[in-house]
Formats: C-alpha cells, structure tokens, sequence
C-alpha cells in the first residue's frame, strides 16, 4: 500500500489510504525543529556541548549533532546481539548511561558531514532531557498539538502492518531511548500539515536536492516502510509506503505533475 500527499497552489491532495505509517528518519526533522524551539525558548544552546567519549580535546555540540558533524558513527555500539526485526529496542532509557560511555566519536566534530542515526538519537534524549520531559511529551506539546496534527506520535494507533523489500510481514520497530532517529508514525495528511509549518524554515535535518537549491528532502525507513519527503517553496510532497521499497522517484514525480497541472501562485 502507499500514499502520496501533495500541497500544492493552496490546495492539498492524498492519494492513497490517509493511514499511519512508520515514517522511519523521516522523524530527525522533527528532532530538530524542537532543537530550535528550545533555542528560541532559552532551555539549550545550539553551542551547547554533549557529554560523552571526548576526541581531539572538545565533546560536539547540539549543533552538530543536528547537522550529522558530530562525528558520532551511524549506529551505537550495541550492548547485544542485533535483533534485525526490532535492532533499536535494546536502547532503554535506563541503558542510555553505558551506550553514551561505549558509543565513542569516530572522528574530530565539525568537520564533513557524515549521516548518524546515533547522533540524532542521541540529539532527541538529551534535548527531553534538558526540557525536564519524554521525547514523546516534548513532540506532542510542542509540535503536533499546535499543528493539528492528532495521528503523529511514538505509539500512534491503527499503524498499518509493514512489509519487507520482499513482501513478508515484518513487526514495527521500537526506537526506545533513540525514537528521535526514527521512532515516529503519521500519516500523509499529518505530515503535510509539518511540510507546511517546515517550509517556512527549514531545520538543521533537511538535505538539498542535488543541483536544485530551493528544494529539501529527507527519507526514512525502518525493517517494513519507506517514506520521503519534498520541500520547494510553498509546495510539499510526502510519499509513505509500507514496503521497505523505495519512494522517491514517486515523490519527485507527483510533484512535477502538480507543477505541470497547477501553476504555483507567484510569491
């Protein structure tokens, strides 16, 4: 099954079952936009250091985990064997303690960009942290709720089962302590509502397209969906799939087709 929500001109459209989803790192734009809420609200700095394995004299800052420089490798060193239909469950709040001391930088932070599911995971527990809150409270209080947006959360009902690359049933993940990499579900008329709200400014999470400066992108996955999303101006395309296959050339394609049928207003 896969859905495919377009805004577009003023006008929003959905194409597909409006159903929940795992939205896999489609949830790190999410973490960053409460990085800069907090920023904004004084709770943390965006030069704040982060406690852990010190490298080449200085621990990496907020910043830098938001924009993936942290040096911090892509995954945590695991405190046990890898349960491929659920890797990120062994990550308990109350072990977050033992992976921060194991999980060492790999390189010098600030340098090049080196995309770390980790970092981000890491990014959200403390910023809930530093708000005195769960990851899930500090999503739901300062973004969903006043977006509108009722069917996005850690433990949103009604998720629709997910899939392999191969088409078998595959259980959802648990991010536990990580949920800031990848923990969130939503659906396609949700994630339209965050676009929006996103393309006024978008946050430290969004990549470029290539050779396409105006626009932003980001996708996910976890073991049984695929998401990805689009960002070009006052139009935004959010592609959910509940096969671990890929969505992007779908994304790309039903916005050039909005373009192509409806002419964006002029600015």
């Amino acid at each position: 099954m896969r859905t495919i929500g377009v805004r577009h001109a003023g006008a929003t459209t959905i194409d597909g079952e409006d159903a929940v989803y795992e939205i896999g790192s489609l949830t790190k734009p999410f973490t960053a936009r409460l990085l800069r809420l907090l920023v904004e609200d004084g709770v943390v700095g965006y030069d704040d250091p982060v406690l852990g394995p010190p490298v080449s004299g200085r621990p990496f800052t907020l910043r830098e985990l938001a924009e993936h420089r942290s040096g911090l490798p892509r995954l945590p060193r695991r405190l046990e064997r890898w349960n491929r239909k659920d890797p990120y469950a062994q990550f308990t709040a109350d072990r977050m303690p033992e992976v921060i001391a194991a999980t060492a930088p790999k390189r010098a932070p600030g340098g090049k960009v080196v995309y770390s599911n980790y970092g981000y995971g890491l990014l959200g527990h403390v910023l809930a942290e530093a708000a005195g809150t769960t990851y899930t409270e500090l999503v739901r209080t300062r973004i969903t709720a006043p977006l509108g947006m009722t069917r996005t959360g850690l433990d949103t009902p009604g998720l629709v089962q997910g899939h392999t690359f191969s088409g078998r049933p595959t259980p959802p993940w648990d991010l536990a302590a990580l949920a800031g990499a990848g923990g969130l579900r939503s659906t396609a008329s949700d994630m339209l509502r965050f676009l929006a709200a996103e393309g006024e400014q978008p946050s430290l999470a969004w990549f470029k397209a290539p050779g396409k400066r105006l626009m932003h992108m980001h996708d996910g996955g976890t073991g049984g969906f695929r998401s990805f999303a689009l960002i070009k101006g006052d139009s935004a395309v959010i592609a959910l799939n509940n096969q671990a296959r890929r969505v992007n050339g779908a994304a790309f394609k039903a916005l050039r087709t909005a373009e192509a049928s409806t002419p964006a207003l002029p600015a």
